[in-house]
């Protein structure tokens, strides 16, 4: 019977089974503008990084929510198809989940811009 031949490791390597990592804390705005915690603690007017943001725009986010939200249930896939040909809905597929009516226009968010004059 042959002898099977044994071979060594080369290199070191770190065995990290069962060791726990530890997550680094939370961090807190005021290490990224180099203020130290009493600073960071004051009110809002007092803070440093207001003093970056004066004559900056105003932003509002709006919210682009449906007027009302349907559920419609089809006995198959002919009554599913004759549905989306009465709202003239092409783009609707058996993984279709949800479509907006009338068909929702996609613009390219790269073309907004903030402009002043």
């Amino acid at each position: 019977m042959a002898t099977i031949p044994v071979l060594e490791e080369l290199t070191h390597y770190e065995n990290c089974i069962g060791e726990k990592v530890e997550l680094p804390k939370t961090v807190k705005l005021s290490s990224f503008m180099d203020l130290d915690e009493d600073e960071a603690d004051k009110e809002d007017a007092d803070r440093e990084w207001k003093k970056h943001w004066k004559g900056m725009p105003e932003f509002i986010n709006v919210k682009n929510e449906p007027f009302k939200k349907l559920i419609v249930s089809f006995r198959n896939e002919e009554d599913y198809k004759e549905f989306a040909a009465l709202i003239n809905q092409k783009n609707i597929t058996l993984k279709t989940k949800s479509i907006w009516h009338p068909i929702r226009e996609r613009g390219a968010v790269s073309l907004m811009r903030w402009i002043e004059e």
